[in-house]
């Protein structure tokens, strides 16, 4: 249940396809072309152009001609690859001058055609003939998760679907379901080797696809209710998901055995009400409490090392704490839904910087929740309500 982004191939499917294509490509791109006036002209058969029958030979010949002259006329309107995230000017940076910028907005991506993918002819050809059909779009983007080298998979609760983009060949796939089935409320993504995990919160499962988007393997419907946030240890083989309705965070392997369960509903260190979003970092899992109001740090084993955050409408107060995550340097970045913005903590929980506000210009948000910060410190954040991907960067400190 997945495609490309690309004008050669068919539309994309919809829910109530059931894995059908919508359209039937013609089997040659000259459907009109004479077959029987072929074989006349191989055989070497003349015709006198003065009858009528020769007269209709040529017209057939001069609408040939000028087919295969306009084809090669839109075979020229092929294009190589764009820049995928041009240079913004005036530049967007947090925090404004005078001081010195340490986070810039690089891009935004709307929809399939913002990867800028190359156009050969033949798909330009293909596109005039058969028309362009319509771009990818997310509906509710959620969870992300980035692997390298430049695989980017969210969960789109909103559409009941997954979108796995491929940055390096400009491809945008997406999948409603699998096996015969559809997902229920995809929330959360993460990446373990070539397999992308996807816990879906209705039919309280995780799923597991490959990196073309089709089913592996499923586990976990037998004792989890509700699942969200997901992340992967790979130093000890270990995949953790945020339990939400049980408040507590399940643990398996990467084949789906169950191996713990960390926490259960409570207030103290350790413990959680509503655990929504989870990171790994180094040797340390970071959990979003949301019902608390704090993320809270903790060893891979589960225990308490630190919190961050507390209720609150003043900076550094966390109001509707979503996605979390860590950059390179150890700053820890907290989304947060309801102030519409990302602030930046220090590993002792002290606040360095926000970015963002509400509304749906570039740089700003409306319901961000999952985010994912790659190896060159790029900025992943889903912004739900304007249905789109933001990609920010960390700016060292020269």
């Amino acid at each position: 249940m997945c495609w490309r982004d690309d004008d050669a191939l068919p539309p994309p499917l919809t829910r109530e396809d059931e894995g059908k294509l919508i359209g039937d490509r013609p089997t040659s791109p000259f459907p009109f072309l004479d077959k029987e006036q072929d074989a006349r002209a191989s055989s070497g058969i003349r015709v006198c152009a003065t009858s009528g029958r020769g007269r209709a030979v040529i017209g057939r010949i001069v609408s040939r001609l000028a087919v295969v002259t306009c084809a090669m006329s839109i075979v020229g309107c092929a294009r190589p690859a764009g820049n995928l995230f041009p240079a913004i000017e005036p530049a967007l940076v947090w925090p404004g001058p005078p001081e010195e910028a340490r986070i810039r907005l690089i891009g935004v991506i709307q929809d399939s055609r913002d990867l800028q993918a190359a156009v050969t002819g033949g798909e330009a050809f293909m596109a005039a003939v058969r028309g362009k059909r319509p771009p990818i779009t997310f509906t509710g983007p959620h969870g992300i998760a980035y692997a390298p080298p430049g695989r980017v998979a969210v969960a789109d609760s909103g559409a009941g679907a997954v979108h796995i983009i491929n940055l390096d060949r400009r491809e945008h796939r997406v999948a409603f379901g699998f096996e015969g089935e559809y997902f229920g409320e995809p929330v959360g993504v993460a990446w373990v080797g070539d397999r992308l995990f996807v816990s879906d919160a209705k039919r309280n499962e995780i799923i597991v696809l490959d990196t073309e988007g089709r089913w592996t393997a499923h586990f976990g419907h037998d004792g989890l209710d509700r699942p969200v946030g997901i992340a992967y240890a790979a130093s000890i083989d270990r995949l953790y998901v945020a339990n939400g309705n049980q408040h507590n965070v399940v643990v398996f392997n990467r084949d789906g055995a169950f191996v713990e369960t960390i926490g259960q509903r409570g207030t103290e260190p350790g413990s959680f009400n509503w655990p929504s979003h989870l990171c790994v970092r180094g040797d340390k899992l970071y959990v979003t409490d949301a019902g608390n109001f704090r993320v809270q740090v903790l060893d891979l084993h589960g225990a308490p090392l630190a919190t961050i955050g507390r209720r609150g409408n003043a900076a550094g107060d966390l109001a509707l704490p979503k996605g979390v995550a860590v950059d390179s340097e150890g700053h820890i970045y907290v989304v947060d839904a309801r102030f519409e913005n990302v602030q930046i903590f220090d590993s002792q929980g002290h606040l360095l910087l926000a970015f963002g506000q509400e509304g749906a210009e570039p740089g700003g948000f409306s319901l961000p929740a999952g985010i994912a910060i790659d190896a060159s410190d790029r900025i992943w954040i889903t912004d739900g309500g304007n249905r789109r991907v933001q990609v920010f960067e960390y700016l060292r400190a020269s």
